[in-house]
């Protein structure tokens, strides 16, 4: 199993981070733009058991991919695992760290890549790269718009 962590210092509160992270809307605003993430069935704010289904394109093509929120702790973590997608495995944590008047994200996630001929292209190194990118462009919108007033 393959494992990637990154963390940001985000200048706000850790409830208003994490409330900002547990509605669904904001997740398509701060995702990266070639990403395409779109919810096509999601409630508005997340909670422990909440099912997101989105398409997010990745690799080449577009994928349907369902998460469940499988625990959810306001306003220090949840935790989320893919129930359908291209992967394996793969589950996400997001913890919300208090550091004075700000916030310490990380996220810690671990996949196992896809099987068969998918397999050959969507490798280890190739879903790690993704996630770099993908998180440091989360972080960068993610500080315009909390600590920017964006």
């Amino acid at each position: 199993m393959a494992s990637f962590e990154d963390r940001v210092t985000i200048q706000r509160s850790v409830e208003d981070v994490f409330d900002y992270f547990s509605v669904t809307r904001n997740h398509e605003k701060i995702s990266e733009g070639n990403l395409g993430v779109t919810f096509t069935q999601a409630p508005e704010r997340f909670e422990q058991g909440s099912l997101l289904h989105f398409n997010i394109q990745g690799f080449g093509q577009v994928q349907s991919v369902v998460y469940e929120i499988l625990e959810f702790e306001r306003p220090l973590r949840y935790l989320e695992q893919q129930v359908k997608g291209p992967m394996k495995l793969w589950i996400h944590e997001h913890l919300f760290i208090p550091e004075g008047d700000a916030t310490v994200i990380v996220d810690k996630v671990e996949f196992e890549p896809p099987g068969g001929m998918i397999g050959l292209l969507v490798t280890e190194s190739r879903i790690l790269d993704s996630l770099e990118d993908g998180i440091f462009s989360r972080n960068q919108a993610l500080k315009q718009i909390l600590e920017g007033g964006g």
